[in-house]
């Protein structure tokens, strides 16, 4: 019963928003000019070269990284290797001390004799092989594409899944971040004159997207659902239709965390250093959804909420 009033719930959701699933909602990480959004450390290791990253030192110089931690999103990139490249993609990380809070996808060129299924391109370096050996021509441009859904990762390789991770059965990984930024690794190969490049780096930040934060309600695990509700409260009135559907739902657990939700959405925006826009945004989303929920209860809670906003000390 549980599996199909959330597989209804989700349809609705569906129903709700049709652009979540489209290529328009992937954002340029990467705008082939600068080093814009992304942070390189003191000693250089990257430079953007005719609309290319590129990183030619030998184990010198330090990775980059994103300004903005992501928790759960779709990675997507062009990367070549020279004969001697060795890199990779960072993922969930804090800068400060990546591959203790992280783990790394690896990049790396069919030259070194310890490049097995646990350390090739595609693997999660030292915690996941690969189950499918992708294609390690050098000198050419590879796709990648890295989706962070939860406690799942997939990493794919010119459209073949190379590696599917559930965090929970990989015990190395079992303190890990499940939100960090994501970084390149300087190109490690010991050789002068060898490289790494990526071009057309795009992200799709799932937790921008109302379904699919709604769904993390459904969690059994308290992180994923606390991850959820973090999420939610940033997208603010965007999230005020799926909470009032889960509010008036039949899963408990979703129920309690959609009413807290609600509440949190409207303590922040009346709080004082709250944007005006998050403010009115939320107001109009409760009174509209108040308006069109069929459950009493759900609507005498959306009107209370909006009575808050509307003695708050701003208005």
């Amino acid at each position: 019963m549980k599996n199909v009033v959330l597989a209804s719930f989700i349809i609705t959701l569906q129903l709700l928003s049709c652009s979540a699933q489209t290529d328009g909602a992937f954002t340029p990480l990467f705008n082939g000019k600068n080093l814009s959004n992304w942070t390189l450390g003191e000693e250089g290791g990257f430079e953007v070269i005719k609309g290319e990253l590129f990183t030619s030192s030998f184990g010198k110089g330090d990775d980059l990284f994103t300004e903005k931690w992501y928790c759960n999103y779709v990675l997507r990139l062009e990367y070549m290797l020279s004969d001697v490249g060795n890199s990779g993609i960072l993922i969930r990380c804090d800068p400060q001390s990546p591959w203790e809070t992280g783990v790394e996808v690896q990049l790396l060129a069919p030259w070194t004799p310890w490049r097995d299924d646990l350390h090739c391109t595609g693997s999660i370096y030292g915690h996941v092989a690969v189950t499918k050996r992708p294609d390690e021509t050098t000198g050419i441009w590879h796709k990648m594409e890295i989706r962070c859904d939860r406690n799942t990762i997939r990493v794919s390789v010119d459209d073949i899944v190379t590696t599917l991770a559930n965090i929970d059965t990989v015990k190395t990984m079992g303190d890990k971040l499940l939100c960090g930024a994501i970084g390149l690794q300087v190109n490690h190969a010991n050789t002068e004159g060898q490289y790494a490049k990526f071009r057309n780096i795009y992200i799709r930040d799932l937790d921008g997207e109302p379904e699919y934060v709604s769904v993390g309600f459904y969690e059994k695990e308290t992180m994923l659902r606390s991850q959820a509700y973090d999420a939610a409260i940033t997208l603010g009135a965007k999230m005020v239709e799926p909470l009032t559907i889960m509010m008036s739902g039949y899963s408990p657990v979703a129920k309690t965390g959609s009413r807290q939700v609600l509440f949190d959405i409207v303590a922040r925006a009346t709080a004082p250093q709250s944007e005006e826009t998050y403010k009115n945004d939320v107001a109009i989303a409760l009174k509209n959804s108040a308006n069109s929920t069929s459950s009493e209860i759900t609507r005498n809670y959306l009107k209370w909420l909006s009575g808050m906003i509307d003695y708050s000390p701003s208005n």
